[in-house]
């Protein structure tokens, strides 16, 4: 009996990973071409092309013209973006999310405290900076804000947390943005900005994370 065409294309990609394991791929390198990936499936060429599309979508892969079709570098795709804005739709995974960003920050400050570079030093103070700047001239640092808290992952230097913790936040910078309208609410969320930046510069680890936990709690997200 013939499988079903979802259960052949869901093979498909289990087995194109194999190949990619089996053949010692790593990102940069170039795939089997359509005609040979259909010969070593034993599948149908058209069942092959959507599942390289699917994952070219994904920017799992690459196709370039006259070239071939090359497994994407760590960084460049966007399940974790496609997968949030369906994910954060609802009120329970909002909650989730909510979590997981804490757990990730939480130990992206850890890490930063041991990894962080002097410009990524100079960086937060920048932020903070502009902060206190758009505030003062009557607008929500809606922005600076969310470049804090990216800046603070990216000073882990751990680009899998930050491509977990991208899409996270992207999709929820309306609840920010409700968050720092709330009353004396900016002005304290800049200066616990800064008491989380002179933990860092200390190599505070515990005081960068208690900070930090206030923040984010008084931050209600």
């Amino acid at each position: 009996m013939t499988a079903p065409a979802g259960k052949v294309y869901l093979n498909i990609l289990k087995e194109l990973d194999q190949i990619i394991y089996a053949d010692n791929l790593m990102p940069g390198d170039k795939l089997p071409s359509e005609r040979e990936l259909a010969e070593r499936l034993q599948a149908g060429r058209s069942s092959v092309r959507e599942a390289l599309r699917a994952l070219e979508l994904l920017d799992l892969i690459e196709t370039r013209k006259g070239e071939g079709t090359f497994i994407q570098r760590a960084g460049g795709h966007r399940l974790a973006e496609i997968l949030a804005s369906f994910f954060l739709r609802d009120t329970r995974a909002q909650r989730d999310v909510t979590e997981t960003r804490a757990i990730i920050e939480i130990e992206a400050v850890r890490l930063a405290c041991q990894r962080i570079t002097d410009d990524q030093l100079e960086k937060l103070g920048e932020i903070i900076r502009e902060s206190r700047e758009t505030w003062y001239g009557g607008n929500l640092p809606v922005e600076q804000d969310y470049l804090f808290h990216k800046t603070l992952v990216e000073s882990c230097h751990n680009r899998l947390m930050l491509n977990i913790w991208r899409p996270l936040v992207e999709y929820s910078k309306v609840a920010l943005r409700e968050s720092l309208a709330r009353t004396g609410r900016t002005e304290n969320s800049i200066d616990e900005h800064a008491g989380i930046l002179e933990a860092i510069r200390k190599k505070d680890e515990e005081h960068a994370v208690k900070m930090l936990k206030k923040h984010l709690e008084n931050s209600r997200f």
